[in-house]
């Protein structure tokens, strides 16, 4: 690989700086969860996330000569298997919510990053990076939702329609 412009190297050392905490985070939580499900979401973020630092390693090695791609999510570790099921724990609500939260800001992170990264193969990568934690935050939104723990707040449809007309009047000048 070419020499790698200064800010993607020094993007990157701090993404793995922060993939080294929020995997241990995510190994502790499958040790605190007793949802089969979250345990299997949990599990599938640390394989997503240990996938983004392999690559990362081989964008930084100056020896590594081939274009790097990340590993597609493998869902198949959401599947069913007869593993027991123990409930939802408080700290499943908890825990959901935070990895949720981080996993949003891991999306954010990697594509504001990848605005700012020089060489492409560095860039595509954290764009792809972004959308599978995209699909992470997703993955948690539909447990939340799944055990009553989500609410959205919504306006009226009179309301709405007064945002509607302002700015199709708006538009339309």
């Amino acid at each position: 690989m070419e020499h790698l412009p200064a800010v993607d190297v020094g993007i990157m050392s701090d993404h793995l700086t922060a993939h080294e905490g929020m995997l241990q985070k995510l190994r502790t939580y499958q040790e605190i969860a007793t949802s089969t499900e979250l345990i299997r979401i949990l599990a599938l973020q640390y394989n997503v996330m240990s996938d983004h630092v392999r690559v990362m390693l081989e964008l930084i090695d100056p020896y590594h000569t081939t274009y790097v791609e990340l590993a597609p999510i493998n869902m198949t570790l959401l599947e069913p298997i007869s593993m027991g099921h123990f409930g939802i724990s408080q700290a499943d609500h908890w825990i959901a919510r935070e990895a949720h939260t981080s996993a949003k800001d891991m999306a954010n992170t990697n594509f504001t990053s990848a605005l700012m990264m020089q060489n492409q193969n560095v860039r595509n990568v954290h764009v792809e990076m972004a959308l599978q934690q995209l699909k992470m935050m997703e993955l948690y939104e539909q447990f939340i939702h799944r055990i009553g723990g989500s609410f959205t707040p919504r306006v009226s449809n009179e309301e709405q329609l007064r945002t509607y007309n302002y700015f199709q009047a708006l538009f339309s000048s």
